[in-house]
């Protein structure tokens, strides 16, 4: 690997009196950027020239740089090998980056055989034509959007970076993020759920997110969407999960669309239990009953759902323990349908209703421990306390939204949050860092 050894003079001046830390450290801050943004351009005005001079030194170069197309003809590539040096263009390029606003001359050369100028710096450094910015500050941006709002965003970026930018580059940049899908392991469990949020227009949208639980309890993103059915993310579930084992069960809050289309991808359906005793009075209240007569009715409930698998580890729980535990959720299922009975004989049709159609899910959990030793959590919170970050950032930080805005911050906070090696692993391929180059800083040396 060709080095280039710089030398740097460093000026410091410190008050006779001294200086406290945060000065010190303010100043070497400011100092950084400036370094950064100078040395940045120093290696691109020496790798140009270098590559310039290959080019135009020998008698021939074979392959690597100086591909190009035929002037007479963009569509296929010129033979020609052999080069001379051109002038440079008569403005300098300018490039915003994560290090502040670098800029460098862009210097020519032309082919022999077919005679077209170009800039071979540039392909070098996998510029795109009129880019006027470094793809590290995109992922800044993206970083940065999905934390807070997009104007705070803008005052975020140039305070790292040193750079202005606009409000509608950050939309574009962060919309224009082609996010990966997060290879999905063996799961225990599924869940799914969604929120409304404002969008453009005034309208109001629906924005739904899928996540599946490891044996590890590691969480994984496995989708999120706006504007599309139960019945389309069902679909899109069910392909990115073909080639992984059925989860066990998979947990919901009692919503139609997501237990028929969603909850049947996992071997059994587990009820939530919170959103289960909260929807419970509701019902109640349509059958015309008050608080008062729905409390005792909720207590009852709440104690017939309640079983509790035993703590410890499931190979180690007792035989009797586990006879035990399959007598009270048989006598739990009967006093269940008990309450089934009698509200069909009260007349209190809604309240029958919910019951019956949670009657064969509200067990599962203890069923599945009792079968397989997963524990099964009662309720969702998990994905309740994601799309509260989600919420946080799509109703409370923005509005306005479109349906692939909203879809999109929700899974770069999936996937930033619970998949941060892959975050990180997307970015370095879309960089295409290859760690091809290396700066390394000498000794410091005081020189008076």
């Amino acid at each position: 690997m060709p080095t280039i050894t710089c030398q740097v003079t460093v000026e410091v001046k410190v008050s006779e009196e001294g200086a406290n830390v945060n000065e010190i450290l303010h100043a070497v801050e400011e100092a950084r950027k400036q370094f950064g943004v100078r040395l940045a351009q120093t290696v691109i005005g020496w790798m140009q020239e270098t590559i310039r001079g290959r080019l135009c030194g020998a008698p021939k170069v074979s392959g690597g740089w100086g591909r190009h197309a035929l002037k007479s003809n963009p569509g296929r590539r010129c033979s020609g090998r052999r080069f001379v040096k051109e002038g440079f263009r008569g403005e300098s390029r300018h490039l915003k980056t994560d290090i502040g606003e670098i800029e460098f001359p862009v210097g020519y050369v032309r082919c022999e055989r077919c005679g077209r100028k170009f800039a071979p710096i540039l392909e070098v450094l996998e510029m795109r034509p009129r880019q006027g910015h470094a793809l590290e500050l995109e992922r800044l941006v993206a970083e940065a959007t999905n934390k807070t709002s997009f104007a705070r965003s803008v005052e975020e970026v140039e305070g790292l970076a040193g750079v202005p930018s606009s409000k509608s580059s950050h939309q574009r940049w962060a919309a224009g993020v082609k996010l990966p899908e997060v290879e999905v392991p063996a799961l225990e469990q599924l869940m799914a759920d969604g929120t409304k949020y404002k969008k453009a227009g005034g309208e109001r949208g629906e924005l739904r997110l899928a996540i599946g639980i490891t044996g590890e309890n590691r969480i994984v993103g496995l989708g999120t969407w706006s504007g599309k059915t139960w019945s389309e993310i069902g679909r899109e579930l069910k392909r990115r999960l073909r080639g992984v084992p059925r989860a066990p069960v998979a947990l919901v809050d009692g919503e139609a669309g997501l237990d028929k289309h969603v909850a049947s991808l996992a071997g059994a359906t587990q009820r939530s239990q919170w959103h289960f005793m909260r929807d419970f009075r509701v019902l109640l209240w349509h059958d015309g009953l008050k608080k008062a007569q729905t409390d005792p009715l909720r207590h009852r409930l709440e104690g017939i759902v309640g079983v509790e698998i035993p703590a410890g580890e499931w190979e180690a729980v007792a035989p009797i323990t586990r006879d035990r535990l399959k007598a009270s959720v048989a006598k739990a299922r009967q006093e269940f349908q008990g309450m089934i009975d009698e509200f069909d004989r009260m007349g209190y049709r809604h309240g029958k209703e919910y019951l019956e159609g949670a009657r064969d899910r509200i067990f599962t959990r203890i069923d599945l421990w009792l079968e397989t030793g997963i524990i099964a959590p009662k309720s969702t919170g998990v994905i309740e306390e994601i799309m509260r970050e989600v919420g946080r950032r799509v109703k409370k930080l923005g509005w306005n939204w479109g349906d692939h805005g909203v879809a999109q911050q929700a899974a770069m906070i999936l996937l930033r949050r619970y998949s941060q090696t892959q975050w990180h692993d997307f970015w370095t391929r879309r960089l295409n860092l290859r760690n091809r180059c290396q700066i390394t800083l000498g000794d410091f040396h005081q020189m008076n």
